[in-house]
């Protein structure tokens, strides 16, 4: 694991390489919806997808930023959550002008949620 995370030009182009693709593919018009109904209930799955985009992208920084076995200093931390949230809610705000596309605040949740866990649980588990 050491030698894992002494990768840190690695782990850098990993995770700008994932910023980027979050970018292309939230971004883009007409993504088509995927859906699961149950029971007469309809479930959008694209929000379990919102979650793991966002909460890979915390383990990705994590992995980039960590000293060692995953602690990175606090201010890094606040870093990050303040501007994946921020880049996050920017996202779906700008999906209002993409053809196909529309502003969800449940998405947004999803990836708040993603990104929150994705720092969270590592933290908890790697104790």
């Amino acid at each position: 694991m050491e030698y894992v995370l002494k990768n840190k030009k690695l782990f850098s182009f990993i995770f700008w390489l994932w910023v980027a693709i979050i970018l292309y593919f939230t971004l883009t018009p007409n993504s088509p919806q995927m859906k699961v109904d149950v029971k007469e209930q309809s479930f959008r799955l694209d929000y379990i997808l919102h979650f793991l985009v966002y909460f890979s992208l915390a383990i990705l920084y994590l992995l980039w930023k960590a000293e060692n076995f995953l602690n990175v200093k606090v201010k890094y931390l606040i870093y990050f959550l303040a501007g994946a949230l921020i880049l996050s809610g920017l996202i779906e705000y700008a999906q209002l002008y993409i053809p196909g596309r529309s502003f969800n605040p449940i998405d947004y949740l999803s990836n708040a949620a993603g990104i929150i866990l994705g720092v969270v649980i590592p933290k908890i588990l790697f104790k």
